[in-house]
């Protein structure tokens, strides 16, 4: 669904909360998209942390 009003209701947290916890995964995803790209350029780089790190995300993601 593209526009849920009722989501921060559904998640039982406020806008801030939120909004701070979104930001953190996202800033993440972003560090980890560039180590991948390091990656791919140099594969005896960061072998594990691209995978390890998407795993911690989807893990702290099934906790909300």
């Amino acid at each position: 669904m593209l526009f849920d009003f009722h989501h921060l209701k559904e998640a039982k947290i406020n806008y801030i909360n939120h909004a701070v916890r979104i930001f953190k995964i996202s800033i993440v995803l972003i560090v980890l998209g560039i180590v991948g790209i390091i990656h791919g350029l140099f594969p005896f780089t960061f072998g594990k942390t691209v995978s390890n790190g998407i795993k911690k995300i989807a893990n702290e993601i099934s906790l909300f």
